[in-house]
């Protein structure tokens, strides 16, 4: 068990040295309403087009605006409880989305030609963007966002786009595709009501399944540990409980001893990934403990 002394007395403590803010907040929000504070960080990392960047998502370290970098954003506004303070954020970012929509690609790309003018891991140089990132990783989770949030949607339609989702989920390209589009269905599956998501949910408990599958006896490398399906949609891990209970007990003793980091290179800009490093850390260690939280181990 990690208990709340330990997480407020040495963890924040050790993670304030070097990790960002927003996610020491997030840890915060745990245990305690950090709505606003929330909030407020959140906007130091958003452009007058109502997108995000300036290095919210760590790895993409470009000022401007972002389909991945507002993909973080979502993600922290989800863990805002109050609806009226994200409100405001969640309009903005919905005209964003419909602004970056491309029709070409029936969905969105992750970023823009103007990442490679800053420091950024190899995968996001813009020449292979189009390459590393097919439709189903990010358009899911921002489709998914479009229709949470439909009543605010001017100009796509919204049903076209969830049947796009819905097709690919049943093609074989879904199952040929990996963690991040795994990754990215689970938050379409959560931010979709009941009906859409009887549609997909057994392809994806079977791509979830695979990718654990796969991951097993890799977990030091960069791969799909249980506890990344587990902190977003509980019941898709269900089959392979007792490898999540090893996952677990394996990051227990990671996060006692301090020792969480990525564990990922860039594979260029080295000098600026040791410091980028660091803004990783925090933002590990709270999908840790939203886990930890859920499976009642703190």
């Amino acid at each position: 068990m990690i208990n709340r002394v330990f997480i407020y007395d040495t963890l924040i403590p050790h993670l304030e040295k070097k990790s960002r803010k927003i996610d020491i907040l997030l840890i915060q929000s745990l245990f305690e309403n950090k709505d606003q504070e929330i909030v407020e960080e959140l906007k130091k990392y958003q452009n007058s087009d109502g997108g995000f960047g300036n290095a919210l998502e760590p790895d993409v370290r470009m000022p401007d605006s972002s389909i991945i970098a507002t993909a973080a954003a979502v993600k922290v506004l989800h863990e805002v409880r109050n609806k009226e303070y994200k409100l405001p954020l969640v309009k903005q970012i919905v005209e964003y989305y419909e602004s970056q929509y491309n029709e070409k690609r029936k969905g969105f790309y992750m970023t823009t030609k103007e990442v490679n003018n800053y420091p950024r891991a190899i995968w996001w140089n813009f020449e292979d963007v189009e390459k590393n990132f097919p439709f189903g990783n990010p358009d899911p989770e921002v489709i998914g966002f479009l229709y949470k949030y439909r009543e605010y949607v001017k100009d796509l339609n919204v049903s076209k786009l969830i049947n796009e989702v819905v097709k690919f989920v049943n093609s074989d390209a879904f199952m040929d595709s990996g963690m991040h589009t795994l990754m990215s269905t689970l938050y379409f599956y959560k931010r979709v009501d009941k009906d859409v998501r009887n549609l997909v949910h057994d392809r994806l408990h079977e791509l979830a399944s695979k990718e654990i599958e796969n991951a097993l006896g890799k977990w030091e490398e960069y791969g799909l540990e249980p506890y990344k399906v587990y902190q977003i949609a509980p019941h898709f891990v269900n089959t392979h409980l007792e490898e999540l209970g090893r996952n677990l007990q394996i990051k227990l003793s990671e996060v006692n001893q301090l020792e969480i980091g990525p564990n990922w290179q860039w594979y260029q800009f080295d000098e600026v990934f040791e410091e980028v490093k660091h803004d990783w850390t925090g933002h590990i260690y709270f999908e840790i403990l939203k886990a930890f939280r859920r499976h009642k181990i703190i």
